[in-house]
C-alpha cells in the first residue's frame, strides 16, 4: 500500500479521498494549497501525488512546475479537473502529470484504481532508480580498478626516469603525498588534486628525451648542454599532454624549475604567473631535497630546510605558499612513518620491488 499526499483546498473532498483510499490500505496526508503541497514534497518522498488545478496561492500547475525535481521519476502525480479545465489538465499532463481524474461528478472507485495504477507507475520508477544505482557503483568500481591500473604506469613511468633506484623513487611518493597535504592547506580543490598527484610523480619526466651523455656527465655542463637540459621541463609537459589521463600533470612538469622572482627556466614565468601546483611542488620538492640522504650528500634537519624555505621566500617560492608549508609542517613530520609504508605497498603493488626503510638508507649512506 501507499503513502498518499492529497493537495485540494476544498477541506471536504480531501476528507472523502483520505476515506476512501483508507479504506483501500493506503495512508493519506493532505495540503491545502500547492504551497503547502509543495513543502511537503520537498520534506518527504510520497508514493503518489493527487492534487487539484484551481487552488489559492499556488495552483496546481505552478505546484507541478516547483515540486518537479522532487517528484519526477520518482512519484506519479494525478491530477484533479473539472469538465471545464480540459486544456490544464493537459498542460498538467506535459510539465509531469501521469493521470488525470474528472472531480465532478467524483468516482470513489475511479480514484482508487487510478492509485492502483500509479503506484504500478511508483514501482517502474523505483526499478529504475535501482538499476541506476547499482549501474553507479558498477561503474564507481570500474573507475577505482581503472585508476589503480593508472597509477602502476605513472609508478612504471617514474621507475623508468630514475633508473629503479629505490631512494629516489621513494623521493616521488613523498612530494607526491606532501603535495597533496600542502594543496589542500592553500584551497586546491579536491577534482583538480589527482593533476597535483600525478605531476609530482611525473615532473622529471621529459628527462627521457635529454642524452645520457648529459644526465651523467660527471663534471660541470658546458653552455650548450645546459640549453638541452633546461628544455626538459617542455619535453616532459609535451609527452604527457598527448596522454589525456596524464595530461593534467602539465602544470608541474613545465613549470617546475619557475621561480617567482622570474629567475626560473624555461619561460622565466614570476609570480603568479607561475601554475598554482607548480609554486607547491616547488617548495616541497626543496624540502623533501634537503631533508633526505643522498648518495653525494648527508641528511639535513627539518629546521635547516623550513630556514632556507624562508630565506627564498619571495624569490624562489611563493610567499604565501611557504607560509602554508610551514603551518602543514608538523602534520607531515607525524604522517612520515605511515605514509612510508604506504608508498611500499603501492611499489610492491606495482611489481617494482621493494623500497628500502629509512634505516636501510642510514647504513648505506654511513657505508
Amino acid at each position: 500500500m501507499g503513502h498518499i499526499l492529497i493537495v485540494e483546498d476544498e477541506e471536504s473532498l480531501r476528507d472523502v479521498l483520505s476515506q476512501h483510499l483508507a479504506m483501500a490500505g493506503h495512508s493519506c496526508d493532505a495540503a491545502e494549497n500547492g504551497e503547502a503541497g509543495l513543502k511537503r514534497v520537498q520534506a518527504r518522498e510520497y508514493d503518489v501525488v493527487i492534487s487539484d488545478i484551481t487552488m489559492p496561492r499556488m495552483n496546481g500547475l505552478q505546484f507541478l512546475r516547483e515540486a518537479r525535481p522532487y517528484l519526477e521519476f520518482r512519484t506519479p502525480c494525478i491530477i484533479l479537473t473539472a469538465y471545464d479545465e480540459w486544456q490544464y489538465a493537459m498542460e498538467a499532463i506535459r510539465v509531469g502529470a501521469s493521470n488525470f481524474l474528472l472531480k465532478n461528478p467524483f468516482d470513489a472507485k475511479e480514484v482508487v484504481a487510478a492509485v492502483a495504477r500509479a503506484l504500478d507507475l511508483r514501482k517502474v520508477y523505483q526499478f529504475r532508480q535501482n538499476y541506476e544505482r547499482e549501474l553507479q557503483r558498477k561503474l564507481h568500481e570500474q573507475e577505482l580498478e581503472l585508476k589503480r591500473t593508472y597509477d602502476g604506469t605513472v609508478i612504471g613511468f617514474a621507475a623508468m626516469m630514475e633508473g629503479k633506484d629505490s631512494s629516489t623513487m621513494a623521493h616521488l611518493f613523498r612530494v607526491r603525498d606532501y603535495c597533496t597535504i600542502l594543496a589542500e592547506e592553500v584551497g586546491v580543490p579536491a577534482e583538480a588534486m589527482r593533476d597535483v598527484q600525478l605531476g609530482a610523480m611525473l615532473h622529471d619526466v621529459g628527462k627521457y628525451r635529454v642524452p645520457d651523455s648529459i644526465l651523467t656527465k660527471p663534471g660541470p655542463l658546458t653552455d650548450e648542454e645546459w640549453k638541452v637540459m633546461r628544455r626538459h621541463p617542455e619535453f616532459g609537459a609535451d609527452f604527457v599532454r598527448r596522454i589525456p589521463f596524464l595530461s593534467g600533470a602539465a602544470d608541474i612538469i613545465q613549470n617546475h624549475h619557475e621561480k617567482y622572482d622570474g629567475t626560473g627556466y624555461p619561460r622565466g614565468l614570476r609570480g603568479e604567473e607561475i601554475p598554482l601546483a607548480a609554486r607547491i611542488f616547488s617548495v616541497v620538492d626543496a624540502y623533501d631535497a634537503i631533508v633526505s640522504e643522498r648518495c653525494y650528500k648527508p641528511k639535513q634537519s627539518s629546521a635547516t630546510a623550513l630556514a632556507e624555505i624562508r630565506r627564498c621566500a619571495g624569490r624562489q617560492f611563493d610567499p604565501r605558499v611557504s607560509e602554508a608549508f610551514e603551518r602543514v609542517l608538523p602534520r607531515i613530520e607525524a604522517s612520515a612513518e605511515v605514509l612510508e609504508q604506504k608508498h611500499r605497498r603501492e611499489v610492491e603493488a606495482a611489481g617494482l620491488g621493494q623500497l628500502p626503510d629509512r634505516s636501510t638508507l642510514r647504513k648505506q649512506s654511513v657505508a
